[in-house]
């Protein structure tokens, strides 16, 4: 079994899909969508990996010509019914060829959806990107920062005085050790990335990490010319920068 059917069975999952049914922009996603907002109003705006619509429901009002496509059926299902008039796309970010050349101004990969790939995938999805993208386009995403004091945090119970608390605590760590024990063993030390089992979701996902240096890195050998980098709190960081303290930061792009 690779990782990627192992990601993409949890995201497929029911009780997944619920928890994206929420509409809430974190902080440097409303930075860098201000910012930039002339480059969206009104333009031709690829949303990649929507999940059940958090970012559909702020930049579908921004233009008319938007599209958001996840390789989810069970994400798409969601949003398409919290989203009826938005137009919703079953399709890969590793190959986009329900879409042409130059075919979108804006592209935006929110909540990591590229870190869910192995490194080869990720490369390719990158490709795919620049190639929807017109020379130029604005690519905006978030990343996994592999300097986060937390990454390799392991599973734990704490302790809480509250009995039925505590037994809900010893059912998550079962199920945290237990997918922990299985995932582990996907784990990758690079010199570029990283790819750790981390703990969201009950260490059910295997996770593609980078730090800010090496991110940059990559964009500019896949043809985009790095812009901007954010932490958490929405505070600009150097392109060579370090950051302990956020889980992922967002990154803004242009294509070349």
């Amino acid at each position: 079994m690779t990782y990627d059917v192992i990601n993409r069975g949890t995201y497929e999952g029911k009780k997944l899909t619920g928890t994206y049914v929420q509409s809430n922009l974190q902080i440097p996603e409303v930075l860098i969508f201000v910012k930039y907002r002339d480059d969206i109003a009104g333009k031709r705006v690829l949303d990649v990996g929507c999940g059940a619509g958090r970012t559909a429901v702020f930049l579908s009002r921004w233009t008319d010509r938007y599209t958001a496509m996840d390789y989810s059926s069970g994400m798409l299902d969601r949003a398409r019914t919290w989203l009826p008039g938005v137009r919703f796309v079953q399709c890969d970010a590793r190959d986009m060829k329900e879409f042409g050349d130059g075919e979108f101004d804006v592209v935006s990969f929110a909540n990591n959806g590229l870190d869910s790939l192995c490194h080869e995938d990720r490369l390719r999805a990158l490709a795919e990107i620049r190639r929807v993208l017109v020379p130029g386009g604005l690519f905006m995403f978030s990343s996994h920062n592999r300097d986060h004091r937390d990454a390799r945090l392991q599973p734990t119970t704490g302790f809480t005085p509250d009995p039925v608390a505590m037994v809900r605590r010893l059912v998550r760590f079962h199920r945290c050790t237990k997918n922990r024990r299985r995932n582990s063993a996907y784990e990758r030390d690079e010199k570029e990335y990283a790819i750790i089992n981390d703990r969201s979701h009950n260490y059910s996902l295997i996770t593609y990490y980078m730090t800010i240096k090496d991110q940059v890195a990559q964009l500019r050998a896949a043809g985009f010319d790095p812009l901007e980098v954010y932490n958490l709190d929405g505070k600009e960081l150097p392109l060579d920068g370090v950051d302990t303290g956020s889980g992922w930061l967002s990154y803004v792009a242009r294509r070349l």
